[in-house]
């Protein structure tokens, strides 16, 4: 089998699954760990997949440019402690929305992955977290305002609101370090900052939250429980702070 060849069924492996083992890649290729090796490497190198130990995932950049100055700019499958259930956190929030709807979007590692299930959808989505943002532009996603200016697809620039304009929507989404019986904590100052502005807007907040941090306080105290309406995490979350949140009158999906 030539190089060309192997390279392609380990690519169209990977778009089928997020991670890969060399032993995996070695059978789905028919050759040696070590050719499977150098192909990860190559590929690697050519931005088409992130090489990791012992194997390969599939990268979540919306493009296979390698330019360094986008290194670091999209989350890796890597970087998420549990992939799966943020992805499927990710999809239960963009499953709420309707046509048409207004949605304004934070930063954080699942807020990005809204991405690939807005596409193709006619979601209105106002943000200023660039990745999101970046890969919806090169989806030729044509339904954004980026707080600070509107992006007009036709014509490939940011255009800035009149200072009068007001903006509206039905969700504010939201990612969070931690979530107790104070509410969603966030770590980063200025995401905390930037996320505050957006409540303005939004008609009901909807956080994101990995099981793992329900139970955990993450920082500085973004929105108390009186502030959020829809809670999505995954189905591990602490149980006495989900009977909580149902208490206090608040929508929970566990995915």
């Amino acid at each position: 089998m030539t190089a060309k060849a192997r390279q392609h069924k380990i690519i169209a492996y990977l778009k089928e699954n997020s991670f890969a083992s060399v032993q995996q890649l070695t059978d789905i290729a028919q050759c040696s760990p070590a050719t499977v090796r150098r192909d990860i490497i190559d590929l690697d190198g050519e931005g088409k997949l992130k090489k990791i130990r012992n194997g390969a995932e599939k990268i979540l950049a919306p493009s296979t440019d390698p330019s360094i100055g986008m290194a670091g700019f999209y989350p890796n499958i890597s970087d998420y402690r549990n992939y799966e259930e943020s992805d499927l956190i990710a999809q239960k929030a963009v499953e709420l929305c309707e046509v048409r709807d207004n949605i304004f979007v934070g930063e954080g590692q699942i807020p990005f992955l809204l991405g690939k299930y807005l596409v193709g959808s006619n979601i209105h989505v106002f943000s200023n977290y660039l990745p999101l943002l970046s890969y919806l532009i090169i989806e030729d996603y044509p339904h954004l305002v980026v707080l600070g200016g509107q992006y007009i697809k036709s014509q490939n620039m940011l255009v800035s609101p009149e200072p009068h304009v007001t903006y509206q929507g039905r969700y504010l989404i939201v990612g969070g370090d931690g979530l107790t019986e104070a509410g969603l904590t966030k770590s980063a100052v200025l995401t905390f900052m930037e996320e505050k502005k957006m409540l303005q807007y939004a008609d009901k907040v909807v956080a994101l939250v990995e099981s793992e941090k329900v139970g955990v306080f993450g920082g500085v105290g973004l929105f108390t429980l009186d502030q959020i309406d829809i809670v999505i995490t995954g189905k591990n979350a602490n149980p006495t702070i989900i009977d909580l949140l149902i208490a206090k009158n608040i929508q929970v999906y566990l995915v």
